[in-house]
C-alpha cells in the first residue's frame, strides 16, 4: 500500500495545449474566465491507471529525493483527479505541491485586482485540498497533509483561522532534496512544527535525478541567480550549475516519457558555469557547449530557455547567433524565453536591481532593452518580457519612463528589423515581498493604481493583442479545428481584455494616452 502520495492541482497538472505563455492563463479569475473555457484551455495532463504521466518538476525532484528512503511500491505520484485510488489506512502522508495557493503570487495579484477575485490557482488549489480532506474525515484516516513548493511562503500571510479551516498539517518552504527524507520521517512520528524554513541549500551531488517526465519536458540546468535584484527569491539562492550527466539523465527520462520538446530551466541561463562573478560575463562557451549537448541527445526535436537576462544578448550577439544555429532557430521555429524587463526608468533600476544589466551598466538599461530586443529578434528568439508594478520607492515618472520604453520598443524596432520580425510581449506583475523586500508590504492595485500604471497596463495589453493576431494561429501547433478555436477565443478575448481595461480606466477618471513618442514624456494633465 502507499505510504507517501505526492500531488498536485489541475494548474500545475496542464500544459496548457503547449501554447506559450498560456500557463499564465491560470491566475485568470474565477468570476471573469467561464470554468469550461477555463477546463478546455488547461486540459489535465494524461494519467496512466491513476499515476500522471506528467508532473511539475518539483514534484518529480520530491520524488527523486524520496526514493532514496522510500521503497517505489510506497511513493506514487498521483493525478488529482485519481488521488483517491492510492489513500488508505496505509498512508502517512499527502504531499501537494502548489505555486500560488492564495492568489497571492505576482500574476494572479494583477489579474485578480489586489485580490478582490479569485485567481484559478486559489480555486484549484482549495479545491485538491478539500478533496483530500474529505477522504480523510469519511475514512477516519490519519495520514499528515503536507504542502510545499514555489508558493509556499503565502502561508506566511494568511491567519490561523483559514490555516485551520483547510485542515493544512505542515508547510515546508525552501529546498528540501537534502533534507526531505528525514523531514518526512519526523512528520511521520508527530515531531516536526507547522511550518519548516529550510535555510540551507542542497549541493549538486545532493540534488537527484528525476525519475518521471516532467510536464513541458522540463530540466533544470541551474539553481540560483547572483544578480542581486532586491525583489527576487531565485537571487538569495546559492548558484548551482549542473553536470552534462544529470542533464542527460533527465532529457533521456523526458524522451521515455513521451517529451521531445525540452524547456531548459535556470534562473539565468547565461549565468550557467559563469567564471566572472565581478562582472557576470556569460561563460559563451559552457552555454553553447550545453545547448549543443541538449539538442544532440535522441529524441530532443526542440529545445529553449525559460528564463534570462537581455543583457548579455547585446554583450555578446554572436552567443545568440551561434546558439540559433544549434536551436534551429527559424521563421517557423521561434526560441521562446522570459526576461526581467521589471522598469523603464535607469533611477529606479539602479536603486532595485544595479546589476541586472551586468556585464553591461545599468545607467543604459532602456537601450539594453531595446538593442537586446533587437538581437534577439534578427536571431528568431522571442522573448516574453515581464515587468514589476509597485515596487518599493517607484515614482509615477518612473512608471512614466517604463511606459515610454515600451512605446520605444513598439515604434523604434520594426523600423530597424522590419514588423514581422518584430515579436515580444511585456506582462505587467504586481510587487509581491520576497527576497530582500520581505518587511514592504504588497502592492494594492485597488487603493495605489495610479494614471501611469492604468497607462502601463493598456500598452502591456495592447501589444499582446498585437502579437496575438500576428503569431498566435501560426505558432499554435494543434489541428485546424482546434487551432481556429483557440486563435479566435485568444482574439476576442484580449480585445475583451483592452476594453474593460479602457472602462477601468475611465470610471477611475484616467486617461489613456496613445502615445508617449510624439509628446512630451510627463503625465497627463
Amino acid at each position: 500500500m502507499v505510504r507517501v502520495v505526492l500531488t498536485a492541482d489541475q494548474t500545475l497538472m496542464s500544459e496548457y495545449r503547449h501554447i506559450p505563455l498560456l500557463p499564465f492563463f491560470s491566475c485568470a479569475p474565477v468570476e471573469r474566465v467561464p470554468e469550461p473555457l477555463f477546463n478546455f484551455l488547461a486540459p489535465y495532463v494524461p494519467d496512466e491507471n491513476g499515476i500522471a504521466k506528467y508532473a511539475p518538476y518539483g514534484l518529480r525532484k520530491v520524488e527523486a529525493a524520496l526514493l532514496k528512503y522510500y521503497k517505489r511500491k510506497d511513493v506514487v505520484v498521483a493525478h488529482p483527479l485519481y488521488v483517491h485510488r492510492f489513500i488508505n489506512s496505509d498512508t502517512k502522508i499527502v504531499a501537494i505541491n502548489t505555486m500560488d495557493p492564495f492568489g497571492m503570487g505576482p500574476v494572479s495579484m494583477m489579474f485578480s485586482y489586489g485580490g478582490h477575485l479569485t485567481p484559478y490557482t486559489k480555486k484549484r488549489f482549495n479545491e485538491l485540498v478539500n478533496k483530500i480532506n474529505s477522504i480523510r474525515r469519511s475514512k477516519n484516516y490519519n495520514f499528515k497533509i503536507v504542502v510545499g513548493g514555489s508558493g509556499a511562503w503565502q502561508f506566511n500571510y494568511i491567519d490561523n483561522d483559514e490555516w485551520d479551516a483547510l485542515g493544512i498539517d505542515h508547510v515546508i518552504i525552501g529546498e528540501t532534496e537534502h533534507v526531505i527524507g528525514d523531514l518526512f520521517k519526523e512528520i511521520e512520528e508527530n515531531y516536526m512544527p507547522k511550518i519548516m524554513n529550510i535555510k540551507t541549500w542542497p549541493s549538486v551531488e545532493e540534488i537527484p535525478v528525476i525519475v518521471g517526465a516532467s510536464t513541458h519536458g522540463l530540466v533544470e540546468v541551474m539553481r540560483g541567480c547572483g544578480r542581486g535584484c532586491s525583489f527576487c527569491e531565485p537571487n538569495l539562492r546559492y548558484g548551482r550549475s549542473m553536470p552534462f550527466e544529470k542533464i542527460n539523465e533527465e532529457i533521456a527520462v523526458n524522451v521515455k516519457g513521451g517529451q521531445n520538446s525540452i524547456w531548459v530551466h535556470s534562473e539565468d541561463i547565461f549565468l550557467y558555469k559563469v567564471e566572472k562573478r565581478s562582472t557576470l560575463e556569460p561563460n559563451k562557451e559552457a552555454i553553447i557547449e550545453l545547448f549543443s549537448n541538449i539538442m544532440n541527445q535522441p529524441g530532443v526535436l526542440h529545445s529553449n530557455p525559460t528564463h534570462g537576462t537581455i543583457a548579455p544578448a547585446v554583450y555578446d550577439p554572436d552567443m545568440i547567433t551561434r546558439l540559433s544555429e544549434i536551436l534551429r532557430a527559424s521563421p517557423d521555429n521561434w526560441i521562446g524565453i522570459q526576461p526581467g524587463l521589471e522598469t523603464g526608468s535607469i533611477e529606479l533600476a539602479k536603486k532595485i536591481m544595479p546589476f541586472k544589466a551586468k556585464p553591461l551598466s545599468v545607467d543604459e538599461w532602456p537601450e539594453i532593452v531595446i538593442e537586446g530586443t533587437e538581437i534577439f529578434n534578427k536571431n528568431y528568439w522571442f522573448p516574453a518580457y515581464t515587468l514589476v508594478m509597485g515596487l518599493p520607492g517607484e515614482t509615477e515618472d518612473d512608471v512614466w519612463d517604463t511606459v515610454y520604453l515600451i512605446d520605444r520598443m513598439e515604434h523604434e524596432i520594426p523600423n530597424k528589423i522590419g514588423k514581422e520580425k518584430t515579436h515580444f510581449t511585456v506582462t505587467p506583475l504586481s510587487f509581491v515581498p520576497l527576497g530582500a523586500l520581505k518587511s514592504k508590504g504588497f502592492y494594492d492595485i485597488d487603493s495605489m493604481l495610479t494614471e501611469a500604471h492604468v497607462n502601463l497596463i493598456y500598452r502591456c495589453w495592447r501589444h499582446t493583442i498585437l502579437e496575438i493576431d500576428k503569431t498566435l494561429y501560426r505558432f499554435t501547433k494543434l489541428n485546424p479545428i482546434l487551432k481556429f478555436a483557440i486563435t479566435t477565443l485568444g482574439m476576442s478575448g484580449s480585445r475583451a481584455i483592452l476594453w474593460y481595461i479602457k472602462r477601468w480606466a475611465e470610471h477611475r477618471g484616467y486617461k489613456i494616452k496613445q502615445s508617449t513618442i510624439t509628446s512630451a514624456r510627463v503625465p497627463l494633465s
